[in-house]
């Protein structure tokens, strides 16, 4: 059948009708505009065939261990995934079995916070092409493991409150459900997340028996939950409206033990459970503010670093208790030590506690510096194991085990696996050999970032922290505890602290085992790992025949303490440095500049710049006008910003707040506590910088925390909140106002609302 057109109808005929000759000419008309039509085509489709293969819609989809990444090309091609973990350099590769043009490939066993660098390579018959370097860094990580409670107690009643602590293995939320029955009814708690956890419940009825049950949450939003408890009210509410007192202050004399040439323990005992903090400083106006760390208790000790050799200190204590009444001793002094004499030789090890030498060689010394303490049997935590397992809410050094009066001896351990028999100190006094708590300092050498296992086993407390952050707690009278640990360490040195002590009488174990890729060099009491570091840096200096090599070159007999070099030699020896590297700052290897600006930029053995500001600071470094270099800003840009600083002689810290035009704002983080409490700071990354560059930074006044929106303006240790219309109204810049952790905030005494 065929159809054919009649009379704009379209009809079907059976039968095949006479070629019509004019049809027979129109039609062929229609073929010829076909052909031309086809022909016209072709080029257009020669053109497609010639383009460029591209790769284009790359894109990213991550969690905390995973990544899948995706992209198109314009014509169906193989490809190719590289990465690795620093730009330019992809030592990782996965490849497609398929060509097409939608493209994904998933990366998986990543580690969690961590920034990742790739590319992609496209390829057919032809061509191959690959995109520009791409990045994404993955999530935190998540799990769905709820904390583990510990150690649940109520250490402190009075008629209308009761203190309530214990411990989580994790940083997590405090909360409290009590009530008169277990059906509870109140609840108390605390949004921020500690390991430590320390509430008090107030508004209860004197002589009443209360059930109450803790409740913890982590950043994950796994909840734990401990068993149903009592606890019962005095019988009065006296000890509500007592007094506090502060007593038994030390040190109290120039001849207290627990004063040496840099430190100071400054100790104290109140009648109610209370928190405490010291104000100290070398003037009646103090200016330090030093924080005891949680649960609050009885009995506080905090220690004073970083001091000033030869000077007299003073200083105040105020404790504030549950019911936030404060008390305030006198104003006290002590004086410390003069700076020892005598010059210790590389590598040899003082037994006085806090005097040792930090010439460590890298590459000849290892194991644990070792400090160890004798714990007599009159020790009020000594011999109370009756079987029970006690419960230890103090960790590490916060335990007066680990303060001089108790000092023995300290060595250098080769590695720290002593079995069940370990038993070092005997001095002959009441109770040795078994009563003793031993402090190990090492530098952990770590040749690529990775995951690394160790295993503790302890009998009785142990502790381990890694970059002064608690990493396992096996604390309290307990017998032999084993755990296993796996942690994530860069590439480069992590600072490690072990604490160990025995109090019963029998056998002692204790054993800790490191994964083998790991080494271990010891760390002195009184170092810190830029210490050890600066004294390798001198040693690859050349001069490795000591001070008798130093005389040869100088002509002078010339001495070290505590790593510091003092050596007088020409600077044309310090090749590789820009500035003078012998003034105690951090040294500087090079000067940058860009074209776009005139500002000068040191940058750092540390790996990060810091911005030189005037010429008199310039000079102050002694730096190399000649060694100025002029570079790109993506290379000046490379480089991190040194935004922990102090001076060589100072131990302030500040962190630096950038703000636009070197207009960058100072903060003091008043403690080691505060420190170690902003997750990125790191000892090893404080810039040793002069007081002209300091003091050109101006001192931040507003402050808030990220997850509140209140403001505050802080002067010296006390903080006032700022209402909205009164910020406005004094014309504050919400520019000038930076982000702080809720410890450090907590640090600030409340002053009145500015309204």
């Amino acid at each position: 059948m065929t159809y054919i057109f009649q009379k704009n109808h379209l009809k079907l005929a059976k039968k095949q009708p006479p070629l019509n000759p004019s049809l027979s000419r129109r039609g062929m008309g229609w073929l010829l505009i076909l052909a031309l039509f086809i022909t016209l085509l072709a080029p257009i489709s020669q053109l497609q065939a010639l383009e460029p293969l591209n790769i284009s819609s790359i894109a990213v989809a991550k969690d905390n261990n995973s990544a899948t990444i995706s992209w198109q090309v314009n014509r169906p091609a193989f490809g190719k995934l590289e990465y690795g973990l620093d730009s330019g350099h992809y030592i990782w590769a996965l490849s497609t079995n398929q060509r097409v043009t939608s493209q994904a490939i998933t990366i998986f066993g990543l580690n969690s916070e961590t920034t990742y660098y790739f590319r992609i390579t496209a390829t057919d018959d032809a061509t191959e092409v690959r995109s520009f370097e791409q990045s994404f860094k993955t999530t935190k990580f998540g799990d769905n493991t709820a904390p583990v409670i510990s150690q649940v107690h109520v250490p402190y009643t009075t008629g209308k409150t009761a203190t309530i602590q214990w411990l989580t293995d994790e940083e997590a939320t405090s909360e409290v459900e009590y009530g008169l029955t277990a059906n509870y009814g109140s609840i108390k708690s605390d949004s921020r997340l500690v390991r430590v956890h320390d509430l008090t419940i107030s508004g209860l009825i004197d002589g009443t028996y209360y059930h109450f049950r803790v409740r913890s949450k982590d950043k994950d939003n796994n909840i734990a939950r401990w068993e149903d408890l009592t606890f019962q009210t005095k019988v009065t509410d006296i000890s509500d409206r007592e007094a506090l007192i502060i007593y038994s202050i030390t040190p109290a004399g120039e001849n207290d033990l627990y004063i040496t040439n840099s430190s100071a323990v400054i100790t104290w005992r109140t009648n109610k459970l209370a928190e405490g903090l010291v104000k100290y400083g070398v003037t009646t106006n103090f200016g330090k503010t030093v924080n005891y760390n949680p649960p609050r208790d009885f009995f506080q000790s905090i220690t004073l670093t970083g001091l000033k050799a030869d000077t007299v200190y003073y200083f105040q204590i105020e404790a504030k208790d549950v019911n936030d009444k404060i008390a305030k001793s006198e104003t006290l002094t002590f004086k410390t030590k003069p700076n020892a004499t005598t010059v210790s030789q590389p590598t040899t090890y003082g037994s006085v506690l806090g005097i040792g030498t930090c010439d460590v060689n890298l590459e000849t010394d290892f194991g644990y510096y070792g400090l160890y303490y004798n714990l007599s049997s009159n020790h009020p935590e000594v011999e109370q194991y009756k079987g029970d397992i006690i419960p230890n809410t103090k960790i590490g050094r916060e335990n007066d085990w680990y303060n001089p009066e108790f000092f023995s001896f300290s060595r250098v351990d080769k590695n720290l696996t002593f079995g069940q028999r370990f038993l070092p100190v005997d001095e002959g006094k009441p109770g040795d050999p078994y009563g003793f708590a031993v402090n190990w300092r090492a530098i952990i050498d770590v040749s690529s970032g990775a995951t690394y296992r160790y295993t503790i086993a302890s009998d009785d407390d142990s502790w381990v922290f890694i970059d002064d952050q608690l990493t396992s707690d096996l604390g309290g009278l307990h017998p032999a505890k084993n755990a296993t640990k796996d942690v994530y360490l860069t590439a480069g040195y992590h600072k490690l602290e072990i604490y160990y002590a025995e109090r019963q009488k029998g056998g002692a174990q204790f054993d800790f085992k490191p994964d083998g890729n790991l080494k271990f060099h010891p760390l002195p009491e009184g170092c810190e790992i830029e210490d050890v570091l600066d004294y390798n840096r001198y040693l690859g200096q050349g001069f490795l025949g000591g001070y008798d090599r130093v005389t040869q070159i100088t002509g002078n007999q010339t001495g070290r303490v505590l790593g510091i070099s003092t050596l007088d030699v020409p600077s044309d020896l310090y090749r590789g440095y820009a500035c003078n590297p012998d003034l105690g700052y951090t040294k500087i290897k090079a000067l940058y500049k860009t074209t776009e600006s005139p500002d000068i930029w040191a940058i750092l053995e540390t790996g990060q710049k810091h911005y030189i500001t005037s010429p008199q600071s310039f000079n102050t470094y002694e730096c190399n006008w000649s060694k100025i270099k002029t570079v790109s800003k993506k290379t000046l840009d490379s480089y991190a910003n040194a935004n922990l600083v102090r001076t060589p002689i100072d131990p302030i810290i500040y962190h630096l707040f950038q703000r636009p035009d070197h207009k960058w704002l100072k903060i003091n983080l008043p403690s080691p506590t505060i420190f170690v409490s902003y997750p990125g700071n790191f000892w090893g990354n404080v810039a040793r910088i002069n007081d002209l560059d300091i003091n050109s930074y101006p001192n931040v006044q507003l402050i808030k925390t990220s997850n509140q929106p209140e403001v505050y303006l802080i002067s010296n240790t006390s903080k006032q909140k700022i209402t909205a219309p009164a910020f406005q109204r004094i014309g504050y810049d919400w520019a000038e106002v930076v982000e702080i952790n809720q410890t450090h905030l907590d640090t600030y005494i409340n002053g009145a609302q500015i309204d």
